[in-house]
């Protein structure tokens, strides 16, 4: 089984990441627990501004299931967009 390249300590405020298929460049804004009770395990969102040829008023702030920003990383659907390599 492959090994994930990146981790949940990767990802951090400012990150700037590229979307393989379009060239858009999404930046990594804050992270947030979308539970506000300390019953339920948190469930963490990155808030994202992205920019480019595919990116409209509808998509440009964008929230994303932090295990989803790293499944699409992993995936190799998104790569980092700049010289961020952990």
């Amino acid at each position: 089984m492959p090994q994930n390249r990146y981790k949940t300590e990767d990802l951090k405020p400012g990150l700037l990441i590229r979307d393989v298929q379009t060239g858009d460049l999404g930046l990594l804004i804050k992270k947030f627990n979308i539970f506000s009770s300390a019953e339920h395990e948190p469930i963490w969102v990155w808030a994202m501004t992205w920019t480019g040829p595919a990116t409209d008023e509808y998509n440009r702030n964008t929230p994303f299931l932090e295990d989803a920003v790293l499944g699409l990383l992993n995936g190799g659907v998104w790569d980092l967009g700049g010289d961020e390599t952990p």
